[in-house]
């Protein structure tokens, strides 16, 4: 009796542990100029980033799996520095659910362009948030947390402020004169395009008001539309919050968090405001042609 106990209570440990994790992440790895590298190394090195990031407690929030978000990571390996050391760009995507719809928003995604990392086959990957182990994991920490600060945003006013800041720890970790894309200095930063802007930009008091406007944009007004009660509501959040994000553009010109978020929600806004009324259409139409200029074409179904 005592052994079925025993094993009972560890189910249940088991299944609440599973419970508690706050990732579904899916990971490709594509190695296109790869010629001499064992492929073993990459499909253990997928399963090694797909275990670290799904099987980690990230946070103390207690999710239902139908309310993880999902993480694509893709990484293009581009350069074999050694056996066991790759120059590789990675892709990362965080979505999460829309309340009362099979859509799912797009939380953040961004291109990470240059980075060098070492790994070998059947490697565990190791992480402290207190202290620097690798660039890898590193890097893969440091964008979890970039997604959980997005997803607590959305759901409260600056609710993602704590990740944010476990983000800005990491990069402050990472060793001076090591590994680009951490540092103001780092020659990466020069296009304003790194990690360490993008950092710096999502904790700057000018950008908090864009960061309250995602909880308008999201709770506000992306979970109102599947119901059509509360569609017109949700369209006002959404109008209101670009009105907000504007703003901050306009003190804040040309940042990274400005790009990124035009980046990732085009061909949403495009499709949420095509049912929208003329007027609210148009409103919509001259903000995004300023956010987003170079797509300013794009907007013009708006004016049909």
């Amino acid at each position: 009796m005592r052994h079925i106990f025993l094993a009972l209570a560890l189910l249940c440990f088991t299944f609440s542990s599973l419970q508690a994790q706050e990732f579904v992440c899916n990971v490709t790895i594509n190695t296109p100029k790869i010629q001499t590298a064992d492929p073993k190394v990459f499909k253990s090195l997928k399963t090694a980033i797909t275990e670290f990031v799904n099987t980690r407690k990230w946070s103390e929030q207690e999710l239902k799996p139908e309310e993880r978000i999902e993480l694509n990571i893709i990484i293009t390996i581009d350069e074999e520095i050694s056996a066991t050391a790759f120059r590789a760009q990675m892709t990362v995507q965080a979505v999460r659910p829309v309340y009362g719809s099979n859509y799912n928003a797009v939380l953040f995604q961004h291109l990470d362009k240059d980075f060098v990392f070492s790994y070998g086959e059947f490697e565990v990957l190791d992480f402290s948030e207190n202290a620097f182990t690798s660039n890898l994991t590193s890097i893969i920490a440091f964008y979890a947390y970039i997604a959980l600060g997005f997803d607590g945003d959305s759901f409260s006013e600056l609710g993602g402020e704590d990740h944010l800041q476990k983000a800005q720890n990491i990069a402050n970790a990472v060793p001076a004169n090591t590994f680009s894309g951490w540092k103001l200095t780092d020659k990466v930063a020069v296009d304003g395009r790194s990690r360490h802007f993008l950092i710096s930009n999502l904790l700057n008091v000018r950008v908090q008001p864009m960061r309250r406007a995602f909880y308008q944009y999201y709770l506000l007004g992306l979970d109102r539309l599947s119901n059509n009660a509360t569609r017109a509501d949700g369209l006002k959040a959404m109008t209101q919050a670009l009105e907000a994000i504007y703003k901050v553009n306009a003190e804040f010109p040309a940042s990274m968090i400005m790009q990124v978020f035009s980046n990732m929600k085009r061909d949403e806004i495009l499709a949420a405001f095509m049912v929208a009324d003329v007027g609210t259409r148009r409103k919509v139409y001259d903000i995004m042609t300023k956010l987003d200029g170079t797509q300013a074409e794009l907007y013009k179904d708006l004016l049909k």
